[in-house]
């Protein structure tokens, strides 16, 4: 079940949800996609469709296909030659050498946070005992997970003529892995202690002590770069209680400077600026007016029993929220306060956000007037009925001559 529940998730993503539109000035990444994941709502996309090379954010697949064949994450491997001898020269690398023993648990924090070419190719070799099978294993997965713009080379997202993606795959791609506990304690996590000693620290905060910048909103992150995909960055992040996933992808690595960075603060700020988290239907207040029977009263308020927050643009068209209410069209005296009498369908722009309680404000005080003013013509025709049977009753019998 847990499996169709991830596969049903992927879909929903790959179906084009944009919310609203977030303004973005001077970006540099070319390819970029922005998604509330509490709502499963694109936010912001530029060239996500794209093919393009995806460095080092490759681990992402790397690290969830070994999650998912790794029975016990405690068990101990030896690193040998031959896990590290397909190693790029060049590769960012953990710092495993030939005889360290690790646990899988230290190879996954060691692909994820300093983006270890080294810890990759030995779990490939560790748990398939060839990197062109696990690589087959990546295939398989992004074929699964329905991410047709994708196909992998290597494990390390080494620049290779077929090996690619685009944003909006490696968004699903990420919003999969997530909803895998070990996956997410990890890629959330900013430094680790291997259990021989070595400690690694996400690739993040590495390029960020140059810089300075305030990223305690970003909750967990992977980084990638090469001379074809650029700078690449993915985080999952907190905006007013809202989980926000980014992927910008190509951004330039000019004089020393990561620019995917920068593109980062600049989304923190649009968001701050232009987004909220906005009540569209506040707790109690009144949606409809309904006339009442019997009641002193003549209509009475109907109110939503909760709130129906977004997290959305500040200046949202409000014309683009409607209301459907479905229910009773009179509410009787005896009728009290808080009493659900229906419900409320809440649209935003043609789509269902949530259907909530309908329920009375006040209790309703009954009116023997109205009782009556109703029933008058009922209780015309009983007195009408009542006397003529009475007459029926009264009318002496005709006696008869013998």
């Amino acid at each position: 079940m847990k499996k169709v529940r991830y596969i049903i998730l992927i879909c929903l993503l790959m179906l084009p949800t944009i919310l609203s539109a977030l303004e973005l000035d001077g970006m540099y990444s070319k390819n970029i996609i922005i998604y509330n994941k509490d709502d499963n709502k694109i936010i912001y996309e530029k060239n996500a469709d794209e093919k393009t090379s995806i460095a080092s954010l490759t681990k992402i697949m790397t690290t969830i296909v070994a999650i998912e064949n790794i029975k016990d994450l405690d068990e101990e491997i030896t690193i040998t030659e031959k896990m590290l001898s397909e190693v790029p020269w060049d590769a960012s690398v953990a710092g495993l050498e030939v005889g360290d023993t690790v646990t899988y648990q230290d190879l996954l924090y060691a692909v994820l946070l300093p983006s270890g070419a080294d810890a990759a190719d030995s779990l490939a070799i560790s748990l398939f005992d060839s990197i062109d099978l696990y690589v087959e294993k990546m295939n398989d997965k992004a074929k699964e997970l329905k991410l047709t713009n994708t196909h992998f080379e290597n494990t390390t997202g080494y620049d290779a003529l077929n090996h690619y993606s685009t944003a909006k795959d490696v968004l699903s791609l990420l919003n999969y892995a997530l909803e895998n506990e070990t996956f997410k304690e990890i890629y959330e996590t900013r430094h680790y202690t291997l259990t021989n000693g070595l400690e690694v620290s996400s690739t993040l905060e590495d390029a960020n002590e140059h810089y300075g910048y305030d990223l305690s909103f970003v909750n967990g992150s992977k980084t990638g770069y090469t001379d074809e995909a650029g700078v690449c960055l993915s985080t999952l992040s907190t905006f007013n209680d809202t989980l926000i996933i980014t992927i910008t992808i190509n951004a330039p690595y000019e004089y020393g400077q990561n620019k995917n960075l920068e593109d980062l603060m600049t989304i923190h700020d649009a968001l701050n600026e232009q987004y909220g988290k906005i009540n569209l239907v506040e707790k109690n207040e009144t949606l409809k007016k309904l006339k009442t029977k019997y009641a002193k009263e003549k209509e009475i308020e109907i109110i939503a029993n909760t709130n129906v927050t977004r997290y959305i643009e500040k200046n949202y068209d409000k014309d683009l929220l409607k209301i459907k209410y479905i229910g009773d069209n009179t509410v009787r005296n005896s009728t009290k306060k808080g009493t659900k009498i229906g419900k409320f369908e809440v649209y935003f722009d043609g789509e269902l956000l949530n259907t909530i309680d309908a329920v009375t404000k006040n209790n309703l005080t009954f009116s023997i007037w109205e009782y009556l003013k109703t029933n008058i013509i009922y209780y015309i025709i009983l007195i009408v009925l009542i006397v003529i049977t009475l007459k029926i009753i009264k009318k002496p019998k005709k006696k008869h001559k013998r």
